[in-house]
């Protein structure tokens, strides 16, 4: 046999807010559902795609915080109200669902950015073991935001980006995400950046002792490249110092004059490419060593 009206739920215990505290918390306030006798506050548990307990309170308690929970997080609540008559029936109503997100504080930390051949960039960083994957961002040095580039599951740490153009620099940034249930993405704030200059070595096609004390060197053509730098020391480790530079990329001679050690002296060359006031250098050559 039903209850009668005057042991009836009547209305929702809808969620009137739910947001992130200052202190990292979750703050749940709900309407009042008339008739309940407690509330049973849920949050969904996404191993077992089930709501789970996570408190029941009194019909006079309409506030609930959320301490376990960490940054990054999507979190989803919702609040249901119970009401067990005389005789046994348990009465429930059920309110809507509200997803909660917990914006990080904390960055991925980019630790290496390498390129170890021209056209491609290793990155390797430190993993948040509460993320669902991350989001590499990629941007070239006129871009001042950094921009997606792909993303890659929970468990990477790694990244090879094999899609570098001639020429480019380029600045790395990593940030983890979490997914709510309701499939939007929450991003971490956007960590250390580093950078990769993806100019490629010059290609020295001879090398020429002239009259004197000097040195000539003949290059091919690099694309992507500014200019040349010829770089001189005494030993093969350096350091080496500026000797000249190729007014521009079609300028394919570089020339010691006089400056090289009567004992023999190392050299090597490296593509140029400046913006904003700043010059920026590809890989060196392997040195060459002339007596």
């Amino acid at each position: 046999m039903s209850a009668d009206l005057k042991n009836r739920i009547k209305g929702r215990p809808e969620l009137l807010r739910a947001a992130e505290t200052a202190n990292g918390t979750v703050y749940l306030a709900w309407k009042e559902a008339l008739g309940a006798q407690k509330y049973i506050v849920e949050r969904f548990d996404r191993e077992t795609q089930r709501y789970r307990r996570l408190i029941a309170l009194p019909a006079d308690v309409l506030e609930y915080t959320d301490e376990d929970v960490h940054p990054g997080g999507v979190y989803r609540y919702r609040i249901k109200a119970k009401r067990k008559n005389p005789g046994g029936e348990v009465l429930r109503r059920r309110g809507m669902a509200v997803s909660v997100s917990i914006v990080s504080d904390e960055t991925v930390k980019l630790m290496q950015a390498e390129h170890p051949t021209f056209g491609v960039a290793k990155l390797t960083w430190e993993p948040n073991e509460h993320a669902d994957g991350y989001r590499i961002n990629r941007r070239p040095i006129e871009i001042d935001k950094p921009m997606p580039l792909t993303f890659v599951g929970k468990r990477a740490a790694t990244y090879t980006d094999r899609t570098c153009v001639s020429g480019q620099i380029y600045f790395y940034s990593i940030q983890s995400y979490c997914n709510s249930d309701d499939d939007e993405m929450v991003f971490s704030r956007v960590g250390n950046e580093m950078m990769i200059v993806n100019l490629d070595k010059p290609e020295i096609l001879s090398v020429k002792k002239k009259h004197g004390r000097t040195t000539r060197f003949d290059l091919r053509i690099t694309a992507g490249a500014q200019c040349y730098v010829l770089f001189r020391a005494d030993s093969k480790n350096g350091p080496y110092t500026e000797v000249c530079r190729s007014k521009n990329i079609t300028d394919l001679t570089l020339e010691d004059k006089g400056g090289r050690n009567p004992k023999g002296s190392y050299y090597i060359i490296k593509c140029m490419r400046a913006y904003g006031g700043k010059e920026y250098f590809g890989e060196p050559t392997d040195p060459v060593f002339v007596k």
